[in-house]
């Protein structure tokens, strides 16, 4: 009877884990790691690194999303970066946060943050590799 129960979870669990479709790409080196979890809603990014980086993390993120943003707004803020199109971006001393619904952004954007998360992966990279 008990083997009942546990094969039954166990389907459970396994169907509902196919039906949550998701990719996760991962680098870590030590204590410094990203990571890009994408679903079909939502893409997201957290980043830990040294907290020497930040200002590295900063300059990239403005280079890429919003050549206007000051650096007060870079610790938690929204960004607006074409009509619609929005992003929660959280930077603190060596860490980062990025969060993208897919639903309300277009594929442009998508792209960009994409991008954005390939190229800090390569200066959080580099610059560990360096040491």
């Amino acid at each position: 009877m008990k083997m009942k129960y546990v094969v039954a979870i166990c389907l459970f669990i396994m169907l509902l884990s196919g039906c949550i479709r998701y990719e996760t790409d991962r680098v870590r080196h030590g204590r410094v790691s990203i990571t890009v979890k994408e679903s079909d809603h939502q893409l997201r990014v957290d980043a830990k690194f040294k907290r020497s980086q930040t200002d590295q993390v900063a300059r990239i993120i403005k280079e890429e999303l919003d050549r206007n943003a000051s650096d007060e707004n870079m610790h938690a803020t929204t960004f607006t970066i074409r009509d619609d199109d929005k992003l929660f971006v959280r930077l603190r001393k060596g860490r980062l946060k990025i969060r993208l619904d897919k639903d309300e952004n277009d594929e442009v954007t998508y792209n960009r943050v994409k991008r954005l998360a390939d190229q800090i992966k390569i200066v959080i990279a580099s610059d560990q590799a360096r040491r």
